[in-house]
């Protein structure tokens, strides 16, 4: 299946996974409100990533199939970023709180290894 950057956005919008940065995002809903007719979601729907569930009108609602879903996990997973920058990136975010902590302790005390492990 052929999606473009833009198509593999607006599923992964749908499915909530477009801000999370983990390799597994707890995917929250699955849905998507458009213009009604919009070319975009028309496109979609015919490919079978989407189906539109709801249409009133002005708006249609769209929600994920299995394809779709597929495609928008896969997209996700590979614009992660390496492990070692997800870690490291954790240890910039507590560092903001924790000045005093340095990379090394970071690295090495048990009571950040669940936040490493979760990178």
């Amino acid at each position: 299946m052929n999606l473009n950057s833009e198509q593999l956005q607006i599923l992964r919008h749908m499915l909530g996974i477009d801000v999370d940065d983990t390799p597994n995002p707890r995917e929250y809903r699955d849905y998507y409100c458009a213009n009604r007719d919009d070319p975009m979601l028309w496109e979609m729907a015919n490919l079978g990533v989407v189906e539109r569930y709801a249409s009133d009108r002005y708006y249609d609602w769209y929600r994920t199939t299995d394809a779709g879903k597929a495609a928008a996990r896969a997209s996700q997973r590979a614009m992660l970023l390496p492990k070692p920058k997800r870690i490291y990136l954790r240890w910039l975010s507590i560092s903001d709180v924790c000045p005093d902590l340095t990379f090394r302790d970071f690295l090495t005390q048990p009571e950040y290894a669940e936040t490493r492990r979760a990178a």
